[in-house]
């Protein structure tokens, strides 16, 4: 049975709330787990103590600013981007977070693209390693190229989970976001099907807008019915921005699981 995080950097902003606060009313709406993005800006004691009051699971935390990454196709890159990657296992820790979310950067226009490709795998490798035993995972994310990542060193799914492949570490997974993935113009299950084992974690919102499910254009249903038929149990993230009260994210999220297919003729 596939369960619903939510990212409280888009959720539960209705009331002005702060992140404790968030948390408190992620909970409050039945979620078990909440995620964020850039945890040195958060008050971090008062998140603690919201997640431990309320039996929350931060279930993910960044890394890296999205607007200032490591390009870990330069090997000069590394060293400071293991530092960080150090640096938020400390928290995690602290939080009881057991994901850490990182992206490879920008590519190097001068060059060689396998050159980068291979730099990123030693730079993945070093940062494992620097954190090992500690039971964090760190999941590596693709995000769009209409946006986000016209530049992207890593700019679709199978290019990630051939490097994660190459990589062979348990620790070290993908994070398959079928928002970023939907802009890229991957279908459904395009090179995850035969990579489940290589998913630590799935995040989503609908296209176009990055709103809540039901919002757009996409088969959420048949999305979500296709996740748990492919053997995924993981949370799905919900990492949108919703037009309508964030209270009503989780309920409308398991309608949608629970759909019967023969509801669009599709049983």
């Amino acid at each position: 049975m596939i369960e619903f995080s939510v990212c409280i950097e888009t959720a539960f902003t209705e009331d002005g709330g702060d992140f404790p606060e968030r948390v408190r009313a992620a909970a409050a709406s039945g979620f078990k787990a909440v995620e964020i993005w850039d945890w040195w800006t958060k008050p971090l004691p008062e998140l603690r103590h919201a997640l431990r009051d309320t039996g929350t699971t931060l279930h993910t935390l960044c890394v890296e600013d999205w607007r200032d990454k490591c390009r870990l196709g330069d090997a000069a890159a590394r060293e400071q981007f293991v530092e960080r990657v150090q640096r938020s296992a400390a928290t995690a820790l602290e939080l009881g977070t057991p994901n850490l979310v990182v992206l490879p950067g920008d590519r190097l226009d001068a060059v060689d693209e396998q050159i980068q490709h291979d730099r990123l795998v030693e730079a993945l490798d070093a940062a494992a390693t620097a954190i090992a035993g500690s039971g964090l995972t760190l999941l590596l994310e693709v995000v769009n190229r209409e946006f986000e990542g016209p530049s992207a060193l890593v700019q679709d799914s199978r290019t990630a989970i051939d490097l994660l492949r190459r990589l062979g570490r348990p620790d070290v997974r993908f994070l398959y976001d079928r928002y970023h993935a939907i802009l890229n113009a991957e279908p459904l299950g395009w090179a995850v099907a035969a990579n489940m084992d290589m998913v630590g974690h799935v995040q989503a919102a609908d296209v176009p807008g990055r709103h809540e499910f039901g919002t757009g254009t996409v088969d959420w249903a048949n999305e979500l019915k296709w996740l748990g038929d492919a053997g995924y149990r993981g949370f799905v993230g919900i990492e949108a921005i919703p037009l309508r009260s964030s209270r009503q994210l989780l309920a409308q999220a398991r309608l949608l699981v629970a759909k019967p297919r023969w509801a669009d003729g599709q049983a």
